[in-house]
């Protein structure tokens, strides 16, 4: 308004105008976005989930040649028999389900219907793999079983939810167009216990009383959900709770499958229709947030807590068709054209229990790095499956005869992976003004490599947004020039190009293996885009490499974002994290011990060599007399890898080599126990 009345009365300077409501704008998103007040965006880092179990995933395609009718893999006229036996395949070699599902459970299988779209659109879960799917769990004991298909789309489809609001369109039935109403039927006359359900309530006038409140099991991630969502007693009910989604390009979170379909279990008729809008009835009290406080986004958190509440037993994922670049069919013409210009036929079913090791599987597929999937990583974290490729076992197809490079969203928010999120911390330093940016305020501070906890570094600071939210963080108010720091260790899979992808409302400055690789030194407008630069390149250094980030307040939220991601040209495929590449904190990267211990000043373990290493590492201890020690080495989740020594040992220094040729990459502990001391180091193997 105010920059209005400034073009109405000064129009010869109408540019400076401009100029000024675009200060103007970016100084009320400060207001309206520094929202640290509300919800809390950092924790501990320590603070993470236990540990997660390896997984089996399998990938079964269409002309794989254990199948009796084999299809072409790019032929979209693929016989439902042929879908059958891929889903029976894929069920079989990722464990079953006959260890799961017993005689008299009630099993809820959840497709993603989320519009009203035909099977083999690519829209929605093709009816054919749900069919396949609910006759395979009749045979475990034919009509003993109570098998319910149901989700929650966000399409209205009853009076109630008609009357949300007056241009609302209702549905016949949910299920009508895709199919599902044939499966009923021909489940019911085949003898099987068979129902569909509505997840927003199936009665057509009043469907809150089948509506349960739940609280979220592992706590809740979405914090102005206030732990609770409400969701169908079909799912809280069900002895068995199977996944079955389409694989497709999402806009928002980017990548949607296993975990993102858990969206449609949150309740439309407490949350609208959408759900991001609340119902009359409700006094639009419930709703989804998705992105709606910038610069929290709770989309992400969302889906982690309704995946919690789920509790998923099962997941089988339909990629017979899918689609890039958006959630929704992009139509030639009109719905009645059968083309869709982001249709990508795939002609494959991926199975397994592990809902996070299934997503990781089907990112790797369609060329997403699921470490650039805010929900994939935040659900590992909060225990429900693990995402570290090295702990999933894929069987039947490889990632790469089955991978096909999907293009991304072509709006901001899913074009990108997100932002590193754990970071050790120093400061706030007072500054004169941005021009400080490039004076030093701590010792060496361009080759930085400091260990967490100690000479004012914090401990490893995880953060739940995008930006890494400053201001908040050190409890500084709206005014004042201050300087701090964040620093990570980035460890690379091989000397290579990347690129930063920066994002700052004021001045900036990174250093990369002790180089200024960046320097910002203005102001700019910091909104959902998250970040504000990805034009520089870097070079990374196979192994360790330091990184420090040096940022900058005046007025403005004293927020930042960054990601090294792979150096991509074409717009469609930019922004992915580099493959392989981990940000981790100094007490991993260096080998110091993170865990209090036992240390007695006669015995010693010292810090091993290399590390990190590839295949093996030197490690070297030290006791004042002869007698017994254990050495042993264990891996990220507590099992035992090797004994490297157990018996008598001489008095004075020893040394043993650590050969991990035959283990995958990742984190290891070994563990001395010599007289009354107990002592660990952490190595990282590197392959």
């Amino acid at each position: 308004m105010i920059a209005t009345l400034i073009v109405k009365k000064y129009w010869k300077y109408a540019a400076y105008s401009a100029l000024f409501a675009v200060w103007l704008l970016w100084d009320l998103h400060q207001a309206y976005g520094d929202r640290s007040s509300l919800y809390p965006s950092y924790e501990p880092a320590s603070l993470a989930a236990a540990k997660t179990s390896a997984a089996t995933v399998s990938i079964v395609r269409s002309n794989d040649p254990s199948l009796t009718t084999p299809w072409g893999v790019g032929d979209d006229t693929i016989s439902e028999e042929t879908i059958a036996q891929m889903v029976r395949r894929a069920v079989e070699l990722s464990g079953g389900l006959r260890r799961i599902i017993k005689s008299g459970d009630t099993v809820l299988i959840k497709p993603n219907l989320v519009q009203q779209d035909s099977s083999g659109s690519g829209g929605i879960t093709d009816v054919r793999v749900v069919k396949a799917l609910v006759y395979l769990i009749d045979e475990i004991d034919h009509g003993r079983i109570k098998i319910i298909v149901g989700d929650g789309s966000a399409r209205p489809f009853t009076t109630f939810e008609k009357n949300t609001g007056a241009t609302k369109l209702a549905w016949t039935q949910l299920f009508d167009v895709p199919g599902y109403q044939h499966l009923k039927t021909a489940a019911l006359a085949s003898g099987i216990d068979f129902r569909l359900s509505n997840l927003n309530g199936n009665s057509d006038t009043d469907p809150w009383p089948e509506l349960d409140s739940v609280t979220v099991p592992n706590g809740c991630q979405a914090t102005p959900q206030n732990n609770t969502y409400f969701v169908h007693k079909d799912v809280t009910h069900a002895s068995v709770y199977i996944t079955v989604p389409v694989l497709k390009i999402h806009e928002q979170p980017g990548f949607t499958c296993a975990l993102k379909n858990q969206i449609g279990l949150a309740a439309g008729s407490k949350y609208g229709f959408s759900k991001t809008s609340g119902v009359t009835q409700d006094k639009y009290a419930h709703k989804l947030l998705h992105s709606a406080q910038d610069p929290y986004n709770w989309q992400d958190k969302e889906i982690v807590d309704l995946s919690s509440i789920a509790r998923i037993h099962f997941v089988v994922v339909d990629a017979i068709t899918c689609l890039e670049t958006q959630k929704s069919p992009v139509y030639a013409a009109d719905r009645s054209n059968r083309f869709i210009s982001n249709r990508v036929v795939m002609n494959t079913i991926i199975a397994g229990e592990d809902p996070v090791a299934v997503d990781n599987v089907c990112c790797r597929v369609i060329g997403v790095n699921p470490d650039d999937i805010e929900h994939i990583t935040l659900a590992e974290r909060v225990g429900l499956g693990t995402n570290d490729p090295d702990r999933i076992t894929v069987v039947g197809s490889t990632i790469e005869a089955a991978a096909k490079r999907f293009k991304k969203p072509t709006g901001q928010q899913g074009l990108f992976g997100q932002s590193n999120r754990i970071w050790i911390l120093n400061g706030p330093y007072v500054a004169s003004g941005s021009s400080d940016i490039t004076t030093p305020f701590i010792p060496s501070e361009a080759t930085a490599a400091p260990a967490a906890g100690q000479n004012g570094w914090s401990q490893p600071i995880y953060f739940r947004n995008d930006q890494i939210m400053l201001k908040e963080y050190f409890g500084l108010g709206s005014s004042g020039k201050y300087i701090s720091y964040a620093f990570t260790y980035v460890i690379s899979p091989a000397d290579q190009k990347a690129v930063l992808w920066l994002g700052s409302d004021e001045a900036l400055r990174v250093y990369l293996n002790g180089q200024p690789v960046y320097t910002y030194s203005g102001t700019r407008i910091f909104t959902t885009a998250y970040f504000s630069d990805t034009t520089t390149v870097v070079t990374l250094k196979k192994g360790i490499n330091t990184l420090l980030v040096k940022a900058y307040q005046s007025t403005a939220s004293y927020n930042f974002s960054l990601n090294i991601c792979e150096v991509e040209p074409a717009a469609g495929y930019r922004g992915s994290r580099v493959t392989g590449l981990q940000f981790v904190s100094s007490n991993v990267a260096t080998g110091l011990n993170a865990a209090a211990e036992m240390v007695s000043s006669s015995y010693r373990l010292d810090n091993c060599y290399p590390n990190p290493f590839n295949p093996s590492a030197t490690i070297g201890y030290h006791q004042p007399a002869a007698g017994h020690v254990d050495l042993r080495v264990f891996d990220a989740a507590g099992r035992e890898v090797t004994v490297l020594v157990d018996g008598v040992q001489t008095a004075g220094s020893h040394r043993v080599t650590f050969d991990g040729a035959r283990l995958p990459s990742g984190v290891y502990l070994c563990r001395l126990r010599a007289g009354t001391a107990t002592m660990t180091r952490k190595l990282l193997m590197i392959k």
